[in-house]
């Protein structure tokens, strides 16, 4: 095969276009995007359109703003992380987002797709998710799993996120809640429901409207509140720790909830899918990870117990993702009209 073929049979480098991003983004949900303004962190320009927009909030938006600021003193920055961000009083919508990923060192273990244009359009999906998702513009676990399924949805309706990529983006989650002892952020088992995805549905069927309801389905069934939340939090200490410490600490508290847990229950399964998921990083040969151990007759146990109560349940979806041969995808018209999550 001469050069010239086979540079010709390499695929196109997938690119992220901001702009098209935002046309697209308006053309879907142009009327839960009115007053919106979209601020790019990677233009040259972005300190003058920081600038307009400040210029046209009320005195109480710009009081508003000042609190924020006092919160976070990069927001409305150049320095700023993505995020999105409204005045009580419906005058200041803002998206803003860039390139810098602005990562600790506990989320930088694949956290999301290597591929940059991957990253940069999950990262405008999530954010898009919470301002067009019902009930996904307020802070917590339910906004983030909402945001996620959806961003997880673009991505595949699009064709810039395979099912590698919503594993590895599920995982990171999980390394990321467990790290940061991040209870708000785990929403690992929504994406998994996409992986294992029993009615397989063609996600790239549904419209826009269908894809923000399902993604607020997902949140509906698998966010954690009341006292899954608190159960996770108590078993995912952060104050006063160091890394290595939680890493640790948490771990073993994790185990010991997968012993006593109901199978059936959120705690369980996050419990389990963050341990499976350290164990398989470990096992890569993650150097964060070179404290961790798993050995021992009470990690026999663990393991065991997840085993049992897993009960052929594909917890992190990695059956899923190795499976060649998915059965014909004609459930979606089911699946769109009755907007059913997906349980696992």
């Amino acid at each position: 095969m001469s050069a010239a073929s086979q540079e010709q049979e390499q695929p196109t480098p997938l690119r992220f276009d901001f702009n098209k991003a935002v046309e697209a983004a308006r053309r879907d949900f142009g009327d839960k995007l009115q007053g919106i303004t979209f601020i790019n962190l990677d233009a040259p320009d972005v300190e003058a359109q920081m600038e307009r927009f400040y210029a046209g909030l009320s005195d109480k938006g710009r009081e508003e703003l000042g609190n924020r600021r006092r919160e976070n003193s990069d927001f409305l920055t150049k320095d700023a992380s993505p995020t999105v961000w409204r005045t009580t009083d419906g005058q200041g919508l803002l998206l803003a987002y860039g390139s810098r990923t602005h990562l600790s060192e506990a989320e930088k273990i694949h956290y999301a797709p290597d591929d940059p244009a991957k990253l940069l359009h999950y990262t405008f999906s999530h954010e898009l998710g919470h301002l067009v998702v019902k009930g996904a513009d307020v802070y917590g676990n339910y906004a983030e799993h909402a945001a996620d399924t959806f961003a997880i949805l673009r991505g595949l309706q699009s064709r810039f996120l395979d099912r590698k990529d919503v594993k590895q983006i599920a995982d990171g989650r999980d390394m990321l809640g467990w790290l940061n002892a991040d209870v708000t952020h785990i929403t690992s088992m929504s994406l998994d429901a996409l992986l294992i995805n029993p009615k397989h549905a063609d996600f790239t069927c549904l419209t826009p409207k269908q894809t923000a309801e399902i993604s607020a389905k997902h949140a509906d069934i698998f966010a954690l509140d009341g006292i899954n939340a608190s159960t996770m939090r108590s078993v995912l200490p952060r104050w006063g720790l160091t890394l290595a410490q939680m890493r640790g600490d948490s771990m073993e508290a994790l185990g010991a909830l997968v012993l006593a847990a109901d199978k059936k229950s959120l705690p369980f399964y996050f419990a389990a899918r963050i341990i499976l998921t350290v164990q398989a990083r470990k096992e890569s040969g993650d150097p964060l990870l070179a404290d961790t151990h798993f050995g021992g007759e009470k990690w026999e146990k663990v393991f065991a117990a997840i085993d049992k109560k897993a009960h052929g349940r594909d917890i992190g979806a990695a059956r899923a993702v190795t499976q060649e041969d998915l059965k014909p995808q004609t459930a979606i018209q089911k699946l769109a009209s009755k907007l059913k999550p997906l349980s696992i």
